[in-house]
């Protein structure tokens, strides 16, 4: 076997088949989906919270209760529609043919009041019983998350704002358990008598001691400013129905696409996904999957070096033999990663076990360019790094001697960062241009604006450029590695130049 390969193959067999990267590669997946349960588990202990209303002006607390009810309303139909979009057997019944109100649509106040007349929660489960797909759980409605507790007969009688706030104090603050709370109260909402929700009335006040779950705090803010839009229109002589049937109003829009033929130009979720979802999430993965293979090069390098394994590797082969078989199999390390998670998303695709967005994100994927743009343009991302982190490494005797070199390092490459939310809003603009033409920054930069079809010409011209850079990059820092890896005293920073030029 070439002695190339024969690096590579122990670079890669060395990290990909040991028991850390493999539980890693295990875990991963399962762990995505423990947290997933977590999440679920921790919103389904979360504590109830408990407050209630001093109102002095009347009527206020009734529309906080309504508001409240009508969140919880529209949490249990968006969690159904969830529910109903994964756990029906489509082969079976497709979500869109369930019955109204039942079936996923959009979630106006008329379908949610509907949900609720058809039965809620138990009707739509009858509704689709049957047509689930086999041994998925049955719905669980989210829990009541807020409640609205009388006021305690000492705050009832409470001759203002003031003297009300001092009383509930204590309970807010935890000192004194409330009755029917099991503890201490979550938050008081005060309402002076002269409140109006005008700019020039007395205002409202919400108490609380936790500044960390606003959900209480916005819904009390939605509906007092309800509750001041309704008495407002009836000084206009509008009806509370009429208010209503105002705000339900919802105008659709549809979005399309001057440059697509198929379906008339109309958006779908697949033209979504290619034109943002997917290039910023690629991109995303091309800047970790770089740095992370870099940084295990790096690391590499340099305890084969202090250990005098490189000693040992180079009495068989030459150092340009070893230098390309470690970039050889380190990128095979940060390749393997992605290519075993792409195929498992595919699999799920195939066998409809992943929902409609895997599947939508598998067809867009494997029937596009996406994978080869982001191969070749992760071999030039790495090639680049890998490079500068290969020449670090082997001027550097530990972590430490590497971290002087790593700091301009790091702010050169993310330097662009703040700049990137321009490039995804405008791709094809003059910060974009500007980055293209960056050799380090250009397969980022492609990779962010290849869905929005970028001048073809700029793209290979810049492309060429990066190339070029890469191949002078090469010859200058394996001048660098070649130069220092057997040198027992690391080079200073002022040799390295030096050492460049000449190659040692």
């Amino acid at each position: 076997m070439n002695p190339v390969f024969r690096i590579a193959w122990r670079e890669y067999k060395q990290y990909v088949l040991s028991r850390g990267f493999l539980i890693f590669l295990v875990s991963f997946p399962l762990l995505i989906g423990l947290g997933g349960a977590a999440m679920g588990l921790l919103e389904k202990s979360k504590p109830v919270r408990h407050f209630v209303v001093f109102d002095e002006a009347g009527g206020y607390a009734d529309a906080i209760d309504r508001e409240i009810r009508e969140r919880g309303e529209y949490a249990v139909v968006s969690a159904w529609d969830a529910y109903a979009e994964i756990a029906l057997d489509k082969s079976k019944l497709r979500p869109e043919d369930l019955p109204y109100p039942f079936a996923p649509d959009a979630l106006t106040q008329a379908r949610q009041d509907a949900f609720f007349a058809a039965g809620g929660v138990d009707a739509a489960k009858a509704t689709a019983a049957g047509y689930l797909k086999k041994g998925f759980p049955a719905f669980a409605a989210p829990k009541e998350q807020i409640r609205r507790l009388e006021l305690s007969e000492d705050v009832r009688r409470a001759a203002g704002l003031d003297e009300a706030a001092s009383l509930l104090r204590p309970y807010l603050v935890g000192q004194r358990p409330y009755p029917g709370a099991g503890g201490g109260l979550f938050a008081a909402v005060l309402i002076p008598s002269g409140y109006t929700g005008g700019e020039d009335g007395e205002e409202a006040q919400f108490w609380s001691n936790n500044l960390t779950d606003p959900s209480l705090e916005i819904a009390v803010s939605r509906a007092l400013s309800s509750t001041a839009r309704r008495e407002l229109s009836a000084s206009f002589g509008l009806t509370p129905e009429q208010l209503d049937a105002l705000a339900e109003v919802d105008a659709p829009v549809k979005a399309y696409r001057p440059d697509k033929v198929e379906g008339g130009g109309e958006l779908e979720d697949s033209d979504r996904f290619r034109s943002a979802v997917i290039p910023a999430a690629m991109t995303y993965m091309l800047l970790v999957v770089v740095f992370g293979v870099g940084n295990l090069l790096l690391t590499n390098t340099i305890e084969e070096r202090s250990n005098k394994i490189i000693e040992i590797l180079l009495s068989s082969v030459t150092a340009n033999q070893l230098m390309l078989g470690k970039l050889i199999g380190i990128a095979a390390v940060g390749l393997t990663m992605p290519t075993v998670f792409g195929l498992g998303g595919l699999a799920l695709a195939l066998t409809g076990g992943g929902g409609d967005m895997i599947e939508t994100l598998a067809d867009v994927l494997f029937n596009s360019w996406f994978l080869p743009i982001y191969l070749f343009y992760f071999l030039c991302a790495y090639a680049i790094f890998a490079m500068i982190f290969l020449a670090i490494g082997a001027v550097s005797n530990s972590l430490q001697d590497a971290q002087s070199y790593l700091g301009p390092v790091m702010l050169i490459v993310f330097a662009p960062l703040p700049f990137m939310l321009m490039v995804f809003q405008n791709p094809n603009g003059l910060v974009a241009s500007i980055l293209t033409w960056i050799p380090i920054y250009t397969p980022y930069a492609v990779m962010m604006r290849v869905a929005a079809d970028p001048p073809i010409l700029e793209i290979v011209g810049a492309t060429c450029l990066m190339l070029a850079f890469a191949i002078v990059l090469a010859r200058f820092m394996g001048r660098i590695f070649r130069a220092a890896i057997l040198q027992s005293a690391p080079p200073k920073a002022k040799d390295l130049l030096k050492l460049a030029r000449s190659g040692g």
